[in-house]
């Protein structure tokens, strides 16, 4: 199968991975939406090695502006918190203001012509619109998913960190293919075979996953008590 090369990087990780989790009957997976697409931002920060992760903290290798708005402002985050000795920012401090993420991805893909809204409510007040994928952008990203999971494109650099976002997300078998894509791409989630900036985007993808569940399995237990 010819596939086409990739995307263009204008569309970064965090819209991609709002694309793929649209269905083409214009649902989507709501959840855990919004923590996705902020693994999705911090993968791209770390895939263009603006941040690396060590543990749980985040450190920033390089300030300058990216010429994105939603990066630019996570950067100046970082390094206002990072104070003048430049010390590393636990995850933690940044999740209050992550809230919202996939909806403010969603309104830029709409703007950019590749989701058409479509208004809907539920019981005739509840707001449920639908969002429709539109043109080719979708499905040449499903095709560059499943082309990496069977062996047919080399899982490196951002079509690796696809991938494990894919896989984080769990949409995978969603998208098409085996248990033998499932697994491979399993792998590529782990870095396997990735270059040194994948394997970056993909610690820092897995670290906020393990922090924000952790996060919120601490507060359901304080709510319980």
């Amino acid at each position: 199968m010819n596939v086409d090369p990739d995307p263009s990087p204008s569309v970064t990780l965090p819209d991609e991975l709002v694309l793929l989790l649209h269905r083409p009957d214009g649902g989507h997976r709501a959840e855990p939406a919004d923590l996705l697409t902020w693994c999705a931002e911090l993968g791209e920060l770390a895939l263009r090695g603006k941040v690396e992760l060590t543990g749980t903290k985040l450190a920033v290798l390089d300030p300058c502006r990216t010429g994105l708005d939603w990066a630019d402002e996570l950067l100046g985050r970082l390094v206002k918190k990072s104070g003048p000795r430049g010390r590393p920012v636990e995850l933690t401090d940044l999740l209050p203001r992550r809230i919202g993420r996939f909806r403010e991805h969603r309104a830029l893909l709409e703007r950019r012509g590749m989701l058409l809204r479509e208004p809907r409510k539920l019981l005739g007040f509840i707001p449920d619109d639908l969002h429709f994928p539109v043109g080719p952008a979708r499905r040449e990203l499903v095709e560059q998913v499943r082309a990496v999971a069977r062996g047919e494109l080399r899982a490196d650099g951002r079509r690796a960190v696809r991938c494990g976002l894919v896989h984080a997300a769990g949409i995978g078998a969603a998208l098409g293919g085996g248990l033998a894509e499932l697994a491979l791409r399993a792998a590529v989630a782990r870095g396997d075979g990735a270059g040194a900036a994948a394997r970056r985007a993909l610690a820092a993808v897995a670290a906020v996953r393990a922090v924000t569940s952790g996060a919120a399995a601490a507060g359901a237990g304080a709510g319980g008590v």
